[in-house]
C-alpha cells in the first residue's frame, strides 16, 4: 500500500513529534510508502529510555509491519540474535518471564513461577546450554539510535534540538511552532513524544484524574553489579535460568523488575535495569529521597537484597508520583497520538511495546488511506480511538488485578494464570494470518487487521473459542470487580480465588481450571512445537488449537517434554 505524495501543505506531508522507537518506526513505514515525513525531537541520540522488554506479541507485530509496509529494517529488532547482529551486543536475551513472591524478613521466596518464551533458535535446544536466540532486553539507547538512523537512511527527514512551543490546527493543515521562532507545516501530525505530549498540552486533553483502576508509583535506574538471581537463591533449577529472562519480584503491595543486559556471553554491557513499583493507595510514598526508599525496601526483603549486595546505580533514580496518565482522545482532525503519548498504565507484563506496535499497525494504513482521499477528518480515525481504548482497558485491568493479588502468593498464582490466558490470545490472532501469508506468498493476508483493528486481541487463550472483544473486556472487568471487593475489605482471599476459578470454569466459555494453568508455568515452554514448515520457526502450536492448525495446513507435532536435569 503506497501513496504518491502530493503537495498537501507548504511543508511535509507528516510531521512526527518524538524520535524514539514509536516515532521512528511509524515514520519509516510512512516514508517507505510514499509520504514526505519529518521526525523532530528536542533531544538527540543516544539517550536513556525505558520500555526495555520485548515479547513474542511485540515481535510478531514488528514482523507484520516489516512485511506489509516493506520495512525490512524492523526485522533487526525481532529476535535477540538479529539485535546482536544488526544493532549491537549491548542488549540482553529474554527467554522467560520469571516470578518470585517474597515475604518481609524471609531469606528465600515463598513461591516461584516461570513462563518460558518461544525462541527462534533456542526452542530446538535445551535452554540452559543455548542462552541466545529468543526475545530481547532492549538497551534502548542503542536500539532507538539504530531506528533513528534507519529512519533517516530510509528517506525520513530529521531534526533534533527542536522544542515545540505551540501547535495550530487549521482546515488546510497543521502548523508546528518551534522555540527557534520557526513555523513548520504539514497535512497530518503524529505525536509520539510520550508523557510530555505537545498535542495533549495544546488541546488540553489530559484527564485530571487518570481513567485507570491501577494507581501505582515507580522509581527506576540502571545498575552495575547486580548478581544473577540463580547465584543467590535456593529456588530449584527451572527450564530456563532466571538470569536469562525478565525477573519480577512480587511482594505485598508491589513488584520489582530486574532486566539484565549482560546475560549472554557476547554481551558488551554490564548494566541491569531495575525498577521498584508500589501500590499508591495502600503504601503512599513516605520519602522524596529514592535512595532512602530503596535502602529501606531492601532492608525489609533479604531474599531480594541478596541480589543487590554489590550493586550501584550508574544514573540518578527516576521517581514518580502516580505513574498513570490518560487523555480524553488520541485522534482528531489531522492528528493521531501514539499509545505512550496518550496514556500509561504500568510496566508489569511488558505490555508497552505490544501496544505501541499494534497501534502503529492500525494507524499506518489509516493515514495512508487519508492521504489517498485527501481527507483528514476525525471520523476517519475513530477505529484508532476504539483500539486505543480497548488496549488500555485491557492493560489496566490485568495490572490492577495483579496489584490486588500481591496480598497472597496463592491469589497471585490464580491471577498469573489469568494473565497467561490473556497473553496467548494476542499471539494466536496474529499467527494464523502470518502463517497463511508465508504459505501463500500473498501479502493481502496481512490486511486482516484493517477490517476491525479494535477487536484483534480477542479471546482468552488457545484452549477455547474466541469471544468478541467487548465481551472479553466486560468479563475482565467483572474479575477486577471481584478483586475490588478484596481491596475494599468485603471479601477474603480464599473466596476471591474460588469465585475467579468458578467464573473461568463454569460461568464463561473457557472451561479451564486456573490451578492447572498455574501448575503449567515452568513445566513446558509456551511454544514447544516449531512451525518450521510454515516459515515461522520457533512460534509453535501451543498458541493455536488443533482445528486451527488443520485449517491452515500445518501438522501438529507432539509435545516435547524438556529435561530439567
Amino acid at each position: 500500500m503506497s501513496v504518491s505524495s502530493g503537495k498537501w501543505s507548504e511543508g511535509h506531508d507528516v510531521i512526527i513529534l518524538g524520535a524514539g522507537l514509536a516515532g521512528a518506526v511509524t515514520g519509516l513505514c510512512l516514508a517507505r510508502n510514499g509520504l514526505r515525513v519529518l521526525l523532530i525531537d528536542d533531544r538527540g541520540h543516544p539517550r536513556f529510555a525505558i520500555g526495555e522488554s520485548s515479547t513474542t506479541p511485540a515481535s510478531l507485530w514488528l514482523r507484520l509491519l516489516a512485511d506489509r509496509f516493506d520495512v525490512p529494517e524492523l526485522l533487526s529488532l525481532v529476535t535477540h540474535d538479529s539485535v546482536a547482529r544488526d544493532v549491537s551486543a549491548s542488549s540482553g536475551v529474554k527467554n522467560n518471564f520469571g516470578f518470585h513472591y517474597h515475604r518481609e524478613g524471609e531469606p528465600a521466596p515463598s513461591r516461584s513461577w516461570q513462563a518460558v518464551i518461544a525462541s527462534a533458535a533456542g526452542a530446538d535446544s535445551e535452554l540452559h546450554s543455548h542462552p541466545r536466540g529468543g526475545e530481547t532486553h532492549y538497551f534502548r539507547q542503542d536500539v532507538d539510535a539504530f531506528m533513528w538512523r534507519a529512519a533517516l537512511n530510509g528517506g525520513v527527514d530529521g531534526r533534533v534540538g527542536a522544542r515545540v512551543e505551540n501547535l495550530s490546527f487549521d482546515p488546510d493543515g497543521v502548523r508546528v511552532h518551534l522555540s527557534t521562532g520557526e513555523v513548520l507545516s504539514c497535512a497530518f501530525l503524529i505525536d509520539a513524544s510520550g508523557i510530555a505530549s505537545p498535542v495533549a498540552r495544546s488541546l488540553n486533553l489530559r484527564d485530571a484524574v487518570p481513567s485507570m483502576r491501577t494507581n501505582s508509583r515507580t522509581m527506576f535506574t540502571h545498575m552495575a553489579g547486580v548478581a544473577p538471581y540463580d547465584d543467590v537463591t535456593s529456588v530449584p533449577r527451572t527450564l530456563s535460568p532466571w538470569h536469562q529472562g525478565t525477573l519480577h519480584h512480587f511482594f505485598d503491595g508491589g513488584w520489582m523488575w530486574v532486566i539484565p543486559f549482560d546475560n549472554h556471553p557476547a554481551s558488551t554491557n554490564r548494566l541491569c535495569s531495575v525498577g521498584l513499583n508500589i501500590d499508591n493507595r495502600r503504601f503512599p510514598r513516605e520519602t522524596a529521597d529514592p535512595e532512602r526508599e530503596w535502602s529501606a525496601f531492601l532492608g525489609r526483603f533479604p531474599s531480594i537484597a541478596a541480589q543487590f549486595e554489590n550493586a550501584l546505580p550508574v544514573r540518578p533514580w527516576v521517581q514518580t508520583e502516580r505513574l498513570q496518565y490518560s487523555s480524553q482522545k488520541c485522534v482528531g482532525d489531522r492528528f493521531w497520538m501514539t499509545t505512550h503519548a496518550t496514556a500509561a498504565v504500568d510496566a508489569l507484563y511488558s505490555f508497552g511495546n505490544i501496544n505501541t506496535f499494534q497501534a502503529i499497525a492500525a494507524a499506518v494504513p489509516a493515514i495512508l488511506a487519508a492521504f489517498e482521499d485527501r481527507r483528514f477528518e476525525v471520523s476517519r480515525f475513530e477505529p484508532l480511538q476504539r483500539l486505543n481504548d480497548n488496549l488500555f482497558r485491557f492493560h489496566d485491568r490485568v495490572v490492577y488485578g495483579s496489584y490486588q493479588a500481591t496480598r497472597s502468593p496463592d491469589l497471585l498464582a490464580t491471577w498469573l494464570a489469568l494473565w497467561a490466558l490473556t497473553d496467548t490470545a494476542r499471539i494466536r490472532e496474529l499467527l494464523i494470518p502470518m502463517i497463511r501469508r508465508v504459505r501463500s506468498g500473498d501479502a493481502r493476508e496481512l490486511e486482516f487487521y484493517d477490517r476491525d483493528p479494535a477487536n484483534i486481541f480477542t479471546g482468552l487463550g488457545h484452549c477455547t473459542g474466541v469471544e468478541h472483544c467487548s465481551q472479553m473486556l466486560d468479563r475482565l472487568d467483572s474479575w477486577c470487580d471481584i478483586m475490588g471487593e478484596l481491596d475494599g475489605g468485603q471479601a477474603s482471599i480464599e473466596s476471591v480465588r474460588e469465585r475467579l476459578d468458578r467464573s473461568v470454569q463454569h460461568e464463561s466459555p473457557f472451561g479451564v481450571r486456573l490451578d492447572v494453568m498455574e501448575q503449567s508455568l515452568g513445566q513446558l515452554p509456551w511454544t514447544y512445537a516449531p512451525l518450521s514448515r510454515a516459515g515461522l520457526k520457533g512460534y509453535g502450536s501451543v498458541f493455536l488449537t488443533g482445528e486451527e492448525l488443520n485449517r491452515i495446513g500445518v501438522d501438529r507435532e507432539p509435545n516435547r517434554q524438556q529435561s530439567l536435569d
